[in-house]
């Protein structure tokens, strides 16, 4: 009895031993940062350092690269990149987690989507750079499907240089296409501001917007509050052309030619004095702008009250220093607009105004957003 006793005792001591050693195994720190964690344990570290991206896959090549604190695109004749854009694949990079080691085996990099263009294959290379010296490379495979829809995603990675695959979690959405890092948006004029819009026609006819002394209220000079436009919202559109306005390409000035197309010149002028001249041309399918701005003192007025009470307008020393931001930033470039905000930039007042009975109706509200 004793013996057996002894026998359990002996059998329930290695057992612990065996548990305590198991938790001290499970908890303790691992040696091989490979295996876990961070995909790029210390990039976060050398976000700073970083001042060249090389992105090379078979839709696109392209290099963007860092100036004082602004990023550009080399391939499109030094274009401003979309600095929020850059910053948030960064740090989205550098939070990257590994989630399981899978093949080092070259033929099966194209289930994973794993071989880059070098290696006959056309997922998209990220090559981190300070100078010519490389602090990190990813090589982006396939997503994994999976049943999450909202968050951090699952894709299949390499480290440049490395033959090892990973199924790694992050926020990894680079985009292979060169146009979609540049900045698109080109001016942002507060709508508000807005106090006359001035659309002229190469044979001299000028179709005129004013603001009727409410927020968000326009007409003509000549019909005020009883002008009828072509759709009830033309004239709040128009006079928010330059809101957070966007382009969807860019053409250095230097090397642009009209190829002799109509130019319509449009002047949006501020309560607050700042008058933005843009000129736009139909050429080949598109529309294509240029813009100028010009401090006009004389153009000062006392805006409506519930404008003034928004906190949109500015000094006139304020202004001086935007025209110049803004000829500094515009006056080398064409920019290509899609057809809304095409239209709008060179609309003849027959194109603006009609008689009630042809004006277009707006679209049902089949969302329920209505008010």
């Amino acid at each position: 009895m004793i013996k057996k006793l002894n026998s359990l005792t002996i059998l329930f001591l290695i057992t612990m031993v065996m548990v305590v050693l198991m938790l001290i195994t499970i908890q303790a720190p691992s040696d091989n940062n490979d295996d876990e964690g961070l995909l790029f344990p210390d990039l976060f570290g050398q976000l700073n350092l970083i001042d060249t991206l090389k992105f090379k896959s078979a839709q696109d090549e392209f290099t963007l690269f860092k100036k004082g604190e602004d990023w550009f695109i080399k391939e499109r004749l030094n274009y401003p990149a979309d600095f929020d854009l850059v910053k948030r694949a960064l740090i989205d990079l550098s939070d990257t987690k590994i989630l399981e080691r899978k093949t080092d085996n070259p033929e099966q990099y194209p289930l994973l989507g794993v071989a880059g263009l070098d290696e006959g294959g056309d997922s998209l290379t990220l090559t981190m750079l300070k100078g010519d010296k490389t602090i990190a490379g990813l090589i982006l495979g396939n997503e994994r499907e999976t049943t999450v829809t909202m968050g951090a995603k699952q894709f299949y990675v390499r480290r440049e240089g490395e033959a090892r695959a990973w199924l790694a979690e992050g926020y990894l959405n680079i985009n292979p296409l060169m146009l979609n890092w540049i900045k698109s948006e080109v001016i942002n004029i507060a709508r508000e501001r807005i106090a006359v819009v001035n659309i002229i026609q190469p044979n001299g006819q000028i179709a005129t917007l004013v603001n009727l002394g409410e927020k968000d209220k326009f007409g003509t000079p000549q019909s005020l509050e009883k002008t009828v436009f072509k759709y009830e919202q033309l004239g709040y559109d128009i006079a928010g052309t330059l809101f957070q306005l966007r382009m969807e390409d860019v053409k250095a000035a230097k090397d642009f030619s009209r190829n002799g197309a109509e130019v319509v010149t449009a002047e949006f002028t501020t309560f607050d004095g700042l008058k933005v001249i843009t000129k736009t041309s139909f050429n080949d399918g598109f529309y294509f702008t240029t813009f100028h701005a010009e401090f006009d003192a004389s153009a000062i007025k006392a805006a409506p009250s519930d404008i003034q009470e928004l906190n949109v307008l500015q000094t006139p020393e304020q202004v001086q220093a935007e025209v110049a931001t803004i000829n500094s930033d515009l006056q080398d470039w064409v920019y290509r607009f899609g057809g809304f905000v095409g239209t709008n930039m060179m609309r003849a007042k027959a194109d603006m105004v009609t008689e009630s009975e042809n004006v277009i109706p707006m679209p049902a509200d089949v969302m329920g957003f209505g008010s």
